[in-house]
């Protein structure tokens, strides 16, 4: 064991020295703002929600809807049971935790395609976006439920490639990470189809089988609770059904726009705050100001996915393999006809009828591809998918909130990594270096930028919240109208 221990550690030497760099970077700037979230407190309602069924889970409050994202809730109780006490800079500091992993699952990820210098890289510039790096220390459900599915693919990836009985981890994983924002449930789809098209065998299968079991037995207690306070284990088909049909919900995020979110990806990407702004400009960066580095971004994603075609029809050109045969002309014209119809039932009806026709023109596209043995086809697919399936899930439902677009980022990131790897090659062709690579050099400078630009959106963060005076509220309540208790009418202005 110790001798397998120590062969892992040296064949992972490279990578474990990346790892432990970027998780330097990440504390560098992810400590500030977690100290001045300290001071802001709490700006966000959803927190106060996980707060309190945290202290529910620990028989310390009364707590609320017990089916909403428990996950995270459970965290908090054990921490509140350690510590004997209840403080709202735990769920803070989990949040933190749950940055940083998140970001490291994703640089894994992005190992199975590119060298360690672009998949730092690339998970760093997802580090640094706006809609991500505003959210980090707040203390809502966002990030520990995308850092779950990151943590997710890259385990099912790796057991794949590597050992099957990863699937035993991965998908108990998959699970917590579910009950934890229930969207991350949408990944399922693109995990399925990346499985169909490596045609698994029938021991993958089996692990496969083993895990999904693991993953139920794993998430047992949650079921039981559901069952005991709703009368069900599973209240979450009620909001699957929900969302399958789209149904109008009175909420305050009711927003029917189908093109909202793509409309402020350059204000998610990388932007300013603006003057005289509040703390409702960080939880909300639509209303921001976009950077020149948010343009650039999007140029790079763009070309990001022109590099991935442009590398596919190079191979096949020089494959000794004709490409435009019979079968593969019918194909493409089955997929332009379904592209089509895809199209058209974007929005009008429900999502899954959406998703169904993707991924039959992903599975035609594939077969047309498979026989060229492009290294990796299926990782392009997957992570194509994840990005498209995710964009339109957020995007045809009627309510929609500016954190939701979270779940979109790592695969932005992902097409951006691609287009910084064509530089990188790009430069390593053109100029040759005896001691140190100059995109290692390229590398070091981006990274320095990204970190000082962070700082100063954490440095220009606005304190001003008007959740504060919520607080002042209760305490005045707790002081003059005691005793409170869950059947005492309040009325008020905010939400909750």
């Amino acid at each position: 064991m110790i001798n397998k221990f120590k062969r892992f550690i040296q064949d992972n030497k490279k990578d474990l020295h990346y790892i432990l760099a970027l998780t330097i970077i990440l504390l560098i700037i992810s400590i500030p703002k977690l100290y001045l979230q300290y001071s802001i407190g709490i700006g966000n309602w959803d927190t106060y929600l996980y707060l309190e069924n945290g202290r529910n889970f620990a028989k310390m409050g009364w707590g609320d809807v017990s089916s909403i994202a428990p996950v995270l809730p459970m965290i908090l109780a054990k921490i509140f049971l350690i510590t004997h006490h209840t403080f709202q800079e735990a769920i803070f500091n989990v949040d933190v935790i749950a940055y940083i992993m998140g970001v490291i699952f994703l640089y894994l990820i992005l190992r199975f395609k590119f060298n360690e210098n672009v998949s730092l890289v690339g998970s760093f510039i997802y580090a640094t976006f706006t809609l991500l790096f505003s959210w980090v220390a707040i203390g809502g459900n966002d990030i520990i439920g995308v850092s779950g599915t990151l943590a997710t693919i890259y385990l099912i990836l790796a057991a794949h490639k590597y050992n099957t009985k990863i699937y035993y981890i991965a998908l108990p994983i998959a699970a917590y990470s579910f009950l934890t924002r229930y969207t991350a449930g949408i990944m399922a789809f693109a995990i399925v189809f990346y499985l169909i098209i490596n045609r698994i065998n029938l021991k993958e299968i089996r692990d496969i089988i083993i895990g999904f079991i693991l993953g139920v037995i794993s998430i047992s207690w949650f079921l039981n609770q559901f069952n005991k306070v709703l009368g069900t284990p599973f209240p979450f088909l009620g909001q699957f059904s929900g969302t399958v049909s789209n149904t109008q919900v009175m909420d305050s995020g009711y927003l029917p726009d189908t093109w909202y979110y793509i409309t402020h990806i350059p204000n998610y990407l990388s932007s300013t705050i603006p003057l005289r702004s509040t703390f409702n400009a960080v939880v909300n960066p639509m209303g921001n100001i976009p950077t020149t580095l948010s343009y650039l971004y999007i140029i790079l994603m763009i070309l990001g996915f022109i590099v991935i075609l442009y590398q596919t029809y190079k191979i096949i050109k020089n494959s000794d393999k004709k490409y435009f045969t019979t079968i593969n002309i019918l194909l493409l014209i089955t997929v332009a006809i379904l592209s089509i119809a895809c199209l058209i039932t974007l929005s009008q009806v429900s999502y899954i009828t959406t998703f169904i026709l993707f991924f039959i023109i992903m599975g035609l596209i594939w077969l047309t591809l498979y026989q060229y043995n492009i290294d990796t086809l299926d990782y392009d697919l997957l992570m194509i998918s994840l990005f498209v399936i995710y964009i339109v899930f957020q995007s045809i439902l009627s309510t929609k909130n500016d954190r939701y677009f979270i779940t979109v980022l790592p695969f932005i990131a992902y097409f951006i990594a691609n287009a910084v790897n064509s530089i990188y090659n790009y430069v390593d062709d053109k100029i040759t270096a005896k001691n140190v690579k100059p995109t290692t050099i390229l590398t070091a400078a981006i990274i320095v930028l990204l970190v000082i630009n962070s700082l100063a959106f954490v440095s220009s963060i606005p304190q001003n919240n008007h959740y504060k005076d919520v607080e002042d509220a209760c305490y005045w309540l707790n002081e003059t109208h005691a005793p409170l208790n869950n059947t005492t009418i309040i009325y008020s202005d905010n939400w909750p």
